[in-house]
């Protein structure tokens, strides 16, 4: 329980620091020091998947208490921020089936969940682009460019090898290029 304070709490004191667990050579030595390391990178994946605050949340417990469940294997392994990601993404993907087979919305909100209010109108455009992509390339791109991954680690996380991760890559990269070139024009036409 103490561990699922001190997670809710980092989020909210973690706000505007810089991204901690990005460099791949941090090691957790123990549990506390394991969602003080890895949380930011954790929330970002996880918030990017699912749609609600609350289920954002809920994952990021989920995914800590089983990481301290078995932290034996966690320090077992040799990337403890991509098992945490794919820890993260499984249950992200459960999250996800079980709202697609209960259907539950509120009525308040029918098309996109609790977006948040200052966020610029390129974020926002730039969101739901990402958001209207094939689940598999608009995971990849997360990981990729907002998670920090290698494609190495992406294809790990993702299942696939690397060629097929650097196909979806770039699929994904002109289908978010094609999407946003109607919007912004000069941006996306500058990077081609």
């Amino acid at each position: 329980m103490v561990v699922q304070e001190q997670l809710l709490n980092s989020r909210a004191d973690n706000a505007a620091e810089p991204m901690i667990g990005l460099e791949t050579g941090l090691r957790a030595r123990d549990p506390e020091e394991l969602v003080e390391i890895f949380s930011d990178d954790v929330w970002r994946f996880v918030s990017s998947q699912v749609s609600r605050r609350e289920d954002a949340e809920d994952i990021m417990m989920e995914v800590f208490s089983i990481a301290i469940d078995k932290f034996h294997k966690v320090l077992a392994v040799d990337n403890q921020r991509q098992w945490l990601l794919t820890v993260a993404k499984n249950k992200s993907i459960d999250c996800l089936r079980k709202r697609y087979r209960h259907a539950e919305q509120p009525l308040e909100t029918c098309e996109i969940a609790v977006e948040d209010k200052h966020a610029s109108e390129h974020q926002e455009v730039t969101r739901k682009a990402l958001k209207a992509l094939p689940y598999a390339e608009s995971q990849a791109l997360v990981l990729k460019y907002v998670n920090g991954l290698t494609t190495e680690e992406v294809a790990k996380v993702i299942r696939k090898s690397v060629p097929a991760t650097n196909s979806l890559l770039q699929r994904a990269r002109v289908a978010l290029r094609t999407a946003l070139s109607p919007v912004f024009p000069t941006e996306v036409n500058r990077e081609s």
